[in-house]
């Protein structure tokens, strides 16, 4: 059976501005994103405009000069989500199934104040093209697009935030958000570890594990927990290492040393791979200290103390029956941007 206490510890950690609202924050957040958008609903308008009134111009930021949307009305309200291109890109489509990398700005079309932007900073972002909690626009949007292209998405309210609007974003829940979107490349994630095998290390528990299904985890027999965290790959993967601050897709298993019991696990029907910043205080001190350093691809056995786990757990709070319990996690590191 799925316990979700591991899983409390993480953060979703995709752009705020790419995902739908959902209920897995709670209904005192859902609560506020209404309120506020209750509050936006008066200046609202009935489509008055296509992606047509949208101009890509340029801004100077700090000696910079960067991307900047014009709109030809204020407030601008679409009807349906419509593309303007403005480059044409080179090479393979996108697909549904991959990741894509981007730099984007972002616009609330009834006030016409710019919401977000990477480019004065340079930066790009990553986006699943898989992840059903996606803005409805770019799920549709992002599909079949090319490296190199450019263009200006106008995304319609319900192909946006929808009723619920997004109160952190100052968007409510009849506002049109327009986008210009950049594409840097598109890359086809892996599904689980893809490396050279390592040799067992005697003494730790054993793994079996097809990427597919929860990994079987035996104690050895007799053997006490260790008292200081183990890592130990046990396939090493050819990518990038993982450095604190990243964002990290992984698969996992968990279980407790004590009786070998699973207590979670990604690899369950309904659940997608788990993504978080890793080295930065979201989730358990083990993973955190774990997993830095480690290569995309790899496959890594960690055996996890109770103070570097749930020790500190509050009673009633997240990982409470586990705060004494030594921890074992295989963990199968898919991407990290």
């Amino acid at each position: 059976m799925r316990s979700p206490k591991f899983r409390l510890l993480g953060l979703a950690v995709a752009p705020l501005i790419f995902l739908s609202a959902c209920g897995s924050d709670g209904d005192a957040d859902n609560a506020s994103q209404t309120a506020a958008g209750d509050d936006a609903a008066a200046t609202s308008i009935a489509p008055n405009g296509t992606v047509e009134d949208v101009t890509l111009t340029e801004a100077d930021v700090e000696g910079s000069t960067v991307p900047a949307l014009e709109l030809a009305k204020t407030p601008l309200s679409v009807a349906e989500t419509s593309v303007q291109e403005i480059e044409a890109g080179e090479g393979e489509t996108t697909t549904a199934e991959q990741d894509v990398e981007l730099r984007y700005l972002a616009v609330n079309g009834t006030t016409g104040e710019e919401i977000l932007s990477t480019f004065p900073t340079d930066e790009t972002v990553v986006m699943s093209l898989s992840n059903p909690n996606l803005l409805p626009g770019f799920l549709n949007g992002l599909v079949g697009t090319k490296p190199g292209q450019s263009m200006i998405l106008a995304m319609s309210p319900q192909d946006a935030f929808g009723a619920a609007g997004n109160a952190q974003l100052g968007i409510g829940p009849n506002d049109t958000v327009i986008f210009y979107v950049e594409v840097v490349k598109a890359t086809t994630p892996l599904t689980q570890a893809e490396g050279e095998a390592v040799e067992p290390v005697e003494g730790l528990p054993t793994v079996e594990a097809d990427g597919t299904s929860p990994a079987t985890i035996t104690i050895p027999e007799g053997e006490e927990p260790p008292s200081e965290l183990v890592v130990q790959p046990l396939i090493k993967g050819e990518g990038a290492e993982i450095q604190a601050g990243q964002q990290v897709r992984m698969q996992y298993t968990g279980v407790q040393w004590s009786d070998g019991e699973l207590f979670d696990t990604s690899l369950q029907e309904g659940r997608e791979a788990f993504e978080t910043v890793i080295g930065a205080g979201q989730v358990i001190q083990g993973w955190d200290e774990g997993l830095v350093g480690q290569t995309v691809g790899s496959r890594v056995l960690l055996v996890i103390p109770p103070a570097m786990g749930y020790g500190a757990a509050q009673e009633d709070g997240p990982g409470y029956e586990l705060k004494d319990e030594t921890l074992v996690f295989v963990v199968d590191i898919l991407a990290a941007q």
